[in-house]
């Protein structure tokens, strides 16, 4: 549990150096556009200009994960490795794609019954509109959450209390939960956080993961584009659609399980405890 610790307070110590150091920049380049008056420059952080700027955020969260994948990289956390992009795999990986994005779908279901409140809601909406902010939340973010929590974390876990494989699998997805903060986030977060740890502890990869949590993120700024914060895909369908949906992607998801499920092997990480995934 030492490594889990000290792994997640580096994860929130990136974020904040990189957050003040965007802030500072835009502090600077405000500056020099208001020729150095200082009304004009406190103003404009009161009013949030700087500090609520979708750019400034987006890029800090983008090079906060960027820093923290090469930690995780350079102290030898993880390492990768071809090993499950074998052909035998195909099939496996394409059923991972559908059943992260239905479970995604129907947990965020269970997330609107709960009501609880999104506090980033317009952080994440500006985010959607800008560059870097889809770079963030569709590519980088996934890679990082997956190299982290099922890799360097659940991956040790793993290893260290072998024949307990639902202890890591638990254990990593509240801490994945948690560490989202937004109160909106936290319970269904943890909820996929153990439904993939289980994904990651079955294939004894995160690329199956990374693939599906690439997708279903993307998938979810196109639709915030499209329908809004509130909005998706599915409820563009129709209210009469809903019922038939609902129950498709029932299916879908069991389906895939049980394909998982048959397809795999109760496995354990192979690597020592420095290099715990197979990325």
């Amino acid at each position: 549990m030492k490594r889990t610790i000290k792994l997640v307070i580096y994860y929130f110590l990136y974020q904040l150096l990189f957050t003040v150091l965007v802030m500072f920049g835009a502090l600077l380049v405000e500056a020099a556009r208001s020729g150095g008056d200082l009304d004009v420059l406190l103003q404009s952080v009161k009013s949030g200009a700087i500090t609520g700027n979708s750019f400034v955020v987006a890029l800090g969260t983008l090079l906060a994960a960027l820093a923290m994948l090469w930690h995780l990289l350079h102290f030898r956390y993880i390492r990768f490795s071809t090993d499950f992009l074998r052909k035998e795999n195909v099939p496996l990986l394409l059923v991972c794609i559908p059943f992260i994005y239905t479970l995604m779908y129907v947990l965020s279901l269970l997330n609107e019954w709960a009501d609880l409140p999104n506090l980033l809601e317009d952080t994440f909406m500006d985010m959607s509109h800008d560059v870097v902010g889809i770079l963030s939340i569709a590519i980088v973010a996934p890679i990082l959450e997956e190299c982290l929590f099922r890799g360097a974390i659940e991956g040790h876990l793993l290893t260290l209390w072998k024949g307990k494989p639902w202890a890591a699998i638990l254990v990593s997805g509240l801490v994945f939960g948690l560490v989202h903060i937004n109160p909106a986030q936290v319970l269904n977060a943890a909820l996929i956080g153990v439904v993939l740890g289980w994904l990651r502890w079955r294939t004894d990869s995160i690329i199956p993961g990374i693939v599906g949590h690439i997708l279903n993120n993307s998938i979810a700024v196109i639709s915030m584009r499209l329908y809004g914060a509130e909005g998706s895909f599915e409820e563009g369908a129709g209210e009469a659609a809903q019922p038939y949906i609902m129950a498709a992607y029932a299916v879908i998801l069991l389906l895939c399980f049980w394909y998982i499920y048959k397809k795999t092997k109760k496995t354990v990480a192979r690597c020592n405890l420095s290099e715990v995934s197979n990325v």
